[in-house]
């Protein structure tokens, strides 16, 4: 299959005002021809492919854990809608579908099987207006916007019992505040993984405990007793740590009581790396949605190690782990990078995405922005990573950090 014709499933969360996550929009691209001309004239088939890929392939709970998924509706799929559950899906109208006579007569008929409709990229255009009686949540484009000033405004104009307004593309913690001060219920962006504020603070003590066990377990110095004593004397991380051991996930034939015998016997590098994902819990200031992105991260940039034979799977999983701290922190990333004592190469890794671990993360992180026109299609091609492998890897990721934190939150 060539790469033209290997379409990629992701998936980018939707928040509600307390930034929890209430549904993930499904992007479906074949790569890496993500141009706007490409997804008018082949958008039936991407819906096509994304339907098939997560409600036949996958299974929708696999892909979304039972939230509604967003999907985008061409004009085909419009009046031709799938035989799928309108449970779980919501029906994003594209933007550059008009109000024909068909058009809105397939809304009402898509309402009457009990679809959520979405209206995609609305800024306020005249031509959409019949649209807005049949849709319940309408998305706004604010990088589109121009003004986030104008807003409140738009809002005001239209708003009506029973209609949503979702905020896309927030990036920052304070276009967020803008946008759900001006009426927006749900938010599509990465101003949930942005640091609000990276200089001129002091961390927590709470921060400052977390970032000095990080330290100790990513220590190439430390001495076996000290990490283990470390993993012992917090009962929360060793409760944590024990229930992630004696999970289905990890298969161990009989129950493990102590953390010396979960070393022996799951490795102590794996036991490391989860207690680093543990740590990053305690930051109970973070959204949910941050940890589990960062988790994904470390498994995706782990399995993709494959390819790069000469490099440690456990120190790309750590670096896909670190790659949001500064988020977590509010502190920024080099200056952290620098508490750790991180070896140079993990350093550049991840601040400035160089090297071949720099690489795989710069690739992941694409991957989870669907933005396949800054992966390097070539250098994956020349270590043998098709498209269709990065896929298998990105939802196996998925599916494993789902299993992983289920696990440990019992």
């Amino acid at each position: 299959m060539s790469t033209q014709d290997t379409p990629l499933l992701a998936r980018q969360p939707i928040l509600d005002t307390h930034q929890t996550v209430v549904g993930y929009e499904l992007l479906c691209r074949p790569a890496p021809e993500d141009t706007l001309t490409w997804q008018v004239s082949h958008g039936d088939r991407a819906t096509s492919e994304v339907m098939i890929s997560a409600f036949n392939d996958l299974g929708i709970d696999e892909v979304t854990g039972g939230l509604p998924a967003f999907v985008n509706f061409t004009e085909h799929w419009l009046q031709n809608p799938p035989i799928l559950p309108a449970t779980n899906l919501v029906a994003e109208v594209l933007e550059h579908i008009h109000p024909t006579d068909a058009n809105l007569k397939a809304l009402r008929t898509l309402r009457k099987l009990g679809y959520r409709i979405a209206l995609d990229d609305y800024q306020g255009e005249i031509i959409h207006e019949p649209l807005l009686p049949l849709v319940d949540i309408i998305k706004v484009d604010i990088r589109r916007l121009g003004n986030l000033d104008s807003l409140p405004g738009l809002i005001s104009r239209y708003q009506r019992d029973g209609l949503t307004w979702l905020a896309e593309k927030v990036e920052t913690q304070e276009e967020f505040k803008i946008c759900r001060d001006a009426g927006c219920e749900l938010f599509q962006g990465y101003f949930f993984s942005r640091p609000a504020n990276v200089y001129g603070k002091r961390l927590p003590d709470n921060q400052l405990a977390v970032l000095q066990l990080i330290r100790l377990l990513n220590d190439p110095d430390a001495e076996f007793d000290d990490i283990a004593s470390a993993l012992q004397s917090d009962p929360q991380l060793s409760y944590k740590l024990l229930r992630i051991v004696n999970s289905a996930a990890v298969g161990c034939a009989r129950e493990v009581t102590s953390i010396h015998r979960a070393i022996v016997i799951v490795g102590l590098s794996r036991l490391k790396a989860w207690a680093n994902l543990i740590s990053l819990g305690k930051l109970s200031d973070k959204p949910p949605v941050l940890r589990e992105q960062a988790v994904v991260r470390a498994y995706l940039c782990q399995a993709l190690t494959f390819a790069w034979p000469h490099l440690d799977d456990d120190t790309a999983f750590t670096i896909g782990l670190f790659s949001l701290l500064d988020a977590f922190l509010d502190f920024p990333l080099d200056a952290i990078c620098e508490r750790l004592s991180m070896p140079e190469p993990l350093t550049l890794a991840l601040t400035r995405q160089e090297g071949d671990y720099g690489f795989i993360l710069k690739t992941v992180i694409a991957m989870e922005q669907a933005d396949w026109d800054s992966i390097d299609w070539n250098v994956l091609a020349g270590m043998g990573v098709t498209p269709a492998d990065l896929e298998f890897q990105y939802l196996k990721a998925l599916h494993i950090t789902r299993e992983l934190l289920r696990s440990e939150a019992g």
